[in-house]
């Protein structure tokens, strides 16, 4: 039998209001219930929001280029300075080492929170809220 692993404190607090529908929306379905999940993120689940076809064809074509590996931490060049272009454009000054591409907000809450939250800092948060961003 399996050594059982107690779950932290940390972790056993975690609320996910986004997942808690689930079950209940579940029961639903087997009462017949049409049910759109608005709560998995995941556009491709439904029928009407395919990925859009320049969107395919740019990832064959860094498949077949073998331009697929790991990005600059930072982000690309390219796209750093675009984004730059664009800021600048609404009236804040950047340049391209101004900005910094995460892979989704919970690496950019994590950035930020690292720079500027010592340990006993408070936050307000919003609820219900994405778990992660309160651990």
């Amino acid at each position: 039998m399996p050594k059982r692993v107690d779950v932290s404190k940390r972790a056993a607090a975690i609320e996910y209001a986004i997942r808690d529908v689930v079950v209940p929306a579940e029961e639903l379905e087997r009462q017949g219930h049409e049910i759109i999940r608005l709560n998995i993120g995941d556009p491709l689940a439904y029928d009407g929001l395919p990925t859009p076809n320049h969107m395919i064809a740019a990832y064959k074509q860094a498949l077949d280029s073998q331009d697929n590996g790991y990005g600059p931490s930072y982000g690309l060049p390219e796209l750093r300075q675009a984004i730059a272009e664009a800021e600048t454009g609404k009236g804040w000054s950047c340049s391209e080492y101004d900005v910094y591409v995460t892979h989704g907000v919970t690496e950019a809450l994590q950035i930020i929170f690292a720079a500027f939250l010592e340990e006993g800092t408070k936050v307000l948060a919003p609820g219900p809220h994405y778990p992660p961003y309160m651990a």
